[in-house]
């Protein structure tokens, strides 16, 4: 019975090799056709992280040192990571993510806030959870930031600076697991200092 098998599959597979050695090969390679073939993935902000380390975002808008405006995406540092800060620049130098447009591609500038050196400044103690008194205490400390700013498309650092503060003001508000958990806060670099910066990039 098995023998039968294997003599028909022979006789399927010459057969087969007979009727496509008659056919064009080059017309059955798929071909990309950009109005029935999806488009490619929208950016977001996490396709800019790597150029902080030198990563390139390929697809992004090539920067132009003659623009007379470009559009910036800022990391700040969070629990170790860089992520996407919108808080800082103002809303005419970034982007807005929209499902209608790949708004990102416009992007053709990275600005980088990184830790370079912490130092202790003091213990925050007296958070709430709805009124009531909790054991959750805030260890601030000094820092001093690298903020550099790079091509999107290159990575290529088109300049850098030092920025550290001697604020201690304690955060009025902070996210906690538990009411017992303790945690630590850089305190962050003035905006100010960081818009001014930028600023010589971002519209110059």
């Amino acid at each position: 019975m098995a023998r039968a098998v294997t003599t028909v599959a022979a006789s399927l597979v010459l057969a087969f090799a007979a009727a496509c050695s008659s056919v064009d090969v080059g017309k059955l390679v798929p071909t990309y056709d950009p109005d029935t073939s999806a488009p490619p993935v929208e950016l977001t902000g996490g396709d800019f992280q790597g150029v902080c380390s030198g990563a390139t975002a390929s697809r992004a808008t090539a920067f132009d040192p003659q623009a007379q405006s470009h559009k910036v995406i800022l990391f700040s540092p969070l629990n170790g990571s860089l992520v996407e800060d919108t808080s800082m620049l103002p809303t005419d130098w970034t982007v807005q993510y929209s499902q209608n447009s790949d708004a990102y591609v416009e992007i053709d500038l990275v600005a980088c806030i990184q830790v370079t050196d912490e130092q202790p400044l003091k213990e925050c103690t007296g958070y709430e959870d709805n009124g009531a008194a909790t054991g959750n205490r805030v260890n601030l400390r000094a820092a001093t930031y690298s903020l550099s700013v790079r091509s999107a498309v290159t990575a290529k650092e088109l300049g850098r600076t030092e920025l550290s503060t001697t604020d201690d003001t304690c955060p009025m508000f902070m996210s906690f697991d538990d009411g017992t958990q303790v945690k630590t806060y850089d305190v962050p670099p003035p905006k100010d200092d960081v818009v001014a910066f930028v600023k010589q990039f971002a519209q110059p």
